[in-house]
C-alpha cells in the first residue's frame, strides 16, 4: 500500500501542471453516483454510548452466531461491478463489518461467545444476519434481523449512519460508523433485559434440539413442537445421560472448534484490511459529497472553476488519487484474502483432518465431516442437507 501511495504522490506534480495547462477545466466523469436517503431508511443513529451489562451467570449468556453479510448485489454486479461498487470490495464488506459488530457485541458484555459464522445456523442461540444496502466513506446503511433459535424475532430494520469530516482521518482502531454497532448492540441488549430466566434456558435448550435433528431427525423427532405464532418450543426433553445427546454435544463442540480456528483469519483480514480501507473510505466520503452535488454543479459550470484555477486541479487530483488508491490497493486485498485462505488443520478422535478452499467450503466439509462421524458412531443414516 505505501509504494501504491508513494507513486500516486509522486504523479500530483504533473497532474496538477496537466490541469493548470489544460484549455478548459475538464470535469471528471461521475464515477460514483451514492443514492439518496431511501425513503424507507430511518434516520441516521447520531452518536451512541454503548450499554454494558454483564449477564448475571454463564446460564443467562445467550452465545451468539453472526453470520457473514449478504452483500446486496445483483448477480450481474457482482460478476460485473456497476457504477460505485466494486464487487471484489464488497466481498471483503461482508467478512469485515461482522467483525466490527461482533466487537461491540463483545464489549457489551451481556453475551456469551460472540462467533462469526460462514453461513447461518439456525441452531445457534441468536442468530444475526445482515445485508449491506449501501456502504461508502459517507454512508452505511444494513438491514440486520436478529431471532433465536426458537424463530422468535429480536430485531428486524434497517440501521444507518453517516460520517462527519471530523471521523477521518480514522483514529487507530476505531471505525467511522462504530455508533450503528453499538445502536444494534443496545436494541439487542433491551430485547435480552425483556426475557425472564425461564425463557432464556428455553432458547438454549431449543437450539441444542435443533443441533441434535440436523443430525438425526428421526432420533430427535418429537422433540420440538411449534406454538400457535411458530414458534419452537421443548416438547420433552432427552433422558439425563442420554449417550445419543452427549455425542451431539461433543460434535457440536467440534464444530464450534472450526469456528473459533478460522475467526482468526476474520481477524486477520480486519487488522490486513483497515488501513487501506479506511482510506478508500475518506476519499470515497470525498468523492460521494462531490457527486451530491455534481448536478447542481453542471447548471452552474462556474462553479467548478475557472480554467486553471486551483479548485480545478484539487478537484482533478483527489480524483485521481481516490481512484488510484481503491482501485490498486483495496481491490487487490480483497481478492488476495478470496485467494489465499489458510488451510484449517482439526484432529477428531485421532483422525487429522486437512481442509482447504474458502471458509465458506471448509465449513460444509467439516460440518459433512461430522455428520459423517455421528453416523458412523450411532448406526444411523446421514440426515438429508439442510436439515
Amino acid at each position: 500500500m505505501r509504494a501504491a501511495l508513494t507513486a500516486v504522490l509522486a504523479l500530483a506534480p504533473a497532474l496538477l501542471l496537466l490541469a493548470a495547462c489544460g484549455g478548459t477545466a475538464t470535469r471528471p466523469s461521475p464515477q460514483y453516483a451514492p443514492p439518496v436517503q431511501a425513503a424507507e431508511w430511518p434516520a441516521p443513529v447520531g452518536s451512541v454510548v454503548l450499554r454494558r451489562q454483564a449477564p448475571m451467570d454463564d446460564a443467562a449468556a445467550l452465545d451468539i452466531g453472526l453470520a457473514v453479510f449478504d452483500p446486496g448485489l445483483a448477480e450481474d454486479v457482482t460478476s460485473h461491478g456497476t457504477r460505485g461498487i466494486f464487487p471484489e470490495i464488497r466481498r471483503a464488506e461482508v467478512r469485515y463489518l461482522p467483525v466490527l459488530l461482533r466487537q461491540a457485541l463483545v464489549d457489551a458484555g451481556a453475551w456469551g461467545v460472540v462467533r462469526v459464522l460462514p453461513e447461518a445456523d439456525d441452531s445457534a442461540e441468536l442468530q444475526i444476519s445482515a445485508t449491506i444496502l449501501h456502504s461508502d466513506g459517507l454512508r452505511l446503511a444494513l438491514a440486520v434481523n436478529a431471532r433465536d433459535a426458537t424463530g422468535r424475532v429480536w430485531l428486524q430494520r434497517v440501521y444507518t449512519d453517516v460520517t462527519g469530516p471530523g471521523d477521518y482521518p480514522v483514529p487507530a482502531g476505531a471505525d467511522p460508523f462504530a455508533d450503528l454497532y453499538r445502536q444494534i448492540a443496545n436494541d439487542l441488549l433491551a430485547v435480552r433485559q425483556g426475557l425472564s430466566s425461564a425463557e432464556v434456558r428455553a432458547i438454549a435448550q431449543v437450539g441444542e434440539l435443533r443441533y441434535a435433528q440436523s443430525l438425526a431427525p428421526d432420533a430427535f423427532a418429537g422433540y420440538l413442537v411449534a406454538d400457535e405464532a411458530g414458534h419452537l418450543r421443548v416438547q420433552r426433553l432427552p433422558a439425563e445421560g442420554d449417550p445419543m445427546m452427549a455425542r451431539v454435544q461433543r460434535l457440536r463442540d467440534q464444530e464450534h472448534r472450526f469456528i473459533d480456528t478460522v475467526d482468526e483469519q476474520y481477524v486477520d483480514l480486519v487488522d490486513d484490511m483497515r488501513p487501506t480501507y479506511d482510506l478508500w473510505r475518506q476519499y470515497g466520503r470525498e468523492q460521494a459529497e462531490y457527486m451530491q452535488g455534481y448536478q447542481q454543479r453542471l447548471q452552474d459550470r462556474d462553479s467548478a472553476g475557472r480554467r486553471g484555477s486551483f479548485a480545478a486541479m484539487q478537484q482533478t487530483y483527489n480524483t485521481f488519487r481516490w481512484s488510484k488508491v481503491q482501485q490498486q490497493d483495496l481491490r487487490e486485498l480483497a481478492q488476495g484474502f478470496d485467494n489465499e485462505v489458510s488451510p484449517t488443520v482439526l484432529d477428531v478422535s485421532g483422525r487429522v483432518f486437512r481442509l482447504s478452499g474458502s471458509l465458506e467450503s471448509q465449513y460444509d466439509e467439516w460440518r459433512g465431516i461430522l455428520r459423517q462421524i455421528f453416523a458412523l458412531e450411532t448406526g444411523l443414516g446421514l440426515a438429508p442437507e439442510g436439515q
